[in-house]
């Protein structure tokens, strides 16, 4: 079900870029970096991975824009297994596609060039386990012990884009599964090449 609404949402948002783009109100481009989360609930953020994909962009006001991305998203705090061993955990992937799709407000600073200084936004973002590994710290493999039922998650994010040129930006992404279950937060900090 969540991926059939997930769908009509991706269409409906590429309809209506598709019918802002003749007006040159869309933005394409690629998006990369570092996931930081906290697997193990010990409240430091020491896994990470990359996150990276592309997005796209379509103005809706002077000061408003909708966002998609489709990523590749690793250790991300997104879906827990519904068993897993009571150990310490060395080397952990988490392989998840991530599809946020969200609001953003723009803001220019100044007028002396013809870009966005800042972007905040907020939305939502589907996302779904595709595969895992992990060691424990002797390196001795753990995925047979490890099962996971649900593999999908709806996510809350939040995020805040400095510009640093017109094509350049830095991005820092907060998110937080809807569902909790003692997940925690995953942060990301990434670059953004916008084409065009």
């Amino acid at each position: 079900m969540m991926v059939k609404n997930l769908f009509v949402l991706l269409l409906l948002v590429c309809s209506l870029m598709a019918l802002r783009s003749q007006s040159r109100t869309f933005d394409a481009g690629l998006v990369a970096g570092l996931n930081f989360a906290e697997l193990e609930g010990d409240g430091i953020m020491d896994y990470f991975g990359p996150n990276a994909g592309l997005l796209g962009r379509a103005r809706l006001s002077d000061h408003f824009e909708l966002g998609v991305e489709i990523l590749y998203s690793q250790n991300g705090e997104y879906v827990l297994p519904e068993f897993y061993p009571q150990v310490r955990f060395g080397r952990v992937r988490l392989h998840h596609l991530e599809v946020p799709v969200y609001l953003s407000k723009t803001i220019s600073l100044s007028r002396e060039h013809n870009y966005v200084d800042l972007r905040c936004g907020l939305g939502l973002a589907y996302a779904r386990l595709l595969g895992f590994h992990a060691e424990d710290l002797y390196r001795n493999e753990l995925n047979p012990y490890i099962r996971y039922e649900n593999t999908e998650a709806l996510l809350l994010q939040a995020h805040l884009t400095f510009q640093l040129s017109r094509h350049l930006g830095v991005n820092l992404k907060a998110t937080l599964p809807a569902r909790r279950e003692r997940l925690d937060w995953t942060l990301a900090s990434r670059l953004v090449y916008t084409l065009g």
